[in-house]
């Protein structure tokens, strides 16, 4: 369990790489444009949807390949388990962690800044409690991810 707790953590995190690179950048651009931080947050929160989600697939594919246990059942199973209860735990609490917080220093600080603040608020969140999902997901059915 313990070699999968670490391969799942580096998935997420490989995911949040993904976040990490789209979202100054997005946010960047959009600043560009207008100055408006609900506006400039918004484009945050999608780009962060988009590359975590890209980058999060590639890491779980190429582990599943690398364990040589990669088919599509099993993936589209493990994906059955992770996405719903990912997806709720990004609405809730990432995404709300990512528009107000990185929305409050956009009054203070410069947008990259105030976006990659916010970003690592929302993620150290958002790994504790996807691990804690693991874990009771785990101890009720034996399903590991």
């Amino acid at each position: 369990m313990k070699k999968r707790t670490f391969e799942f953590n580096k998935e997420i995190v490989f995911g949040e790489i993904g976040a990490l690179i789209s979202v100054p950048t997005v946010s960047f651009l959009v600043s560009l444009f207008t100055k408006n931080p609900s506006a400039i947050s918004t484009a945050a929160v999608i780009a962060s949807l988009i590359g975590a989600s890209a980058f999060w697939i590639f890491m779980r594919v190429f582990d599943e390949k690398r364990r040589k246990s990669y088919t599509f059942q099993h993936f589209a199973t493990e994906v059955g388990y992770f996405t719903p209860v990912a997806f709720i735990i990004a609405v809730l609490v990432y995404y709300p962690s990512l528009f107000f917080i990185s929305k409050y220093f956009l009054t203070k600080e410069r947008v990259v800044y105030a976006v990659i603040t916010a970003q690592a608020v929302a993620f150290t969140l958002f790994v504790i409690l996807m691990n804690f999902y693991r874990h009771m997901l785990f101890k009720l059915t034996g399903e590991e991810l």
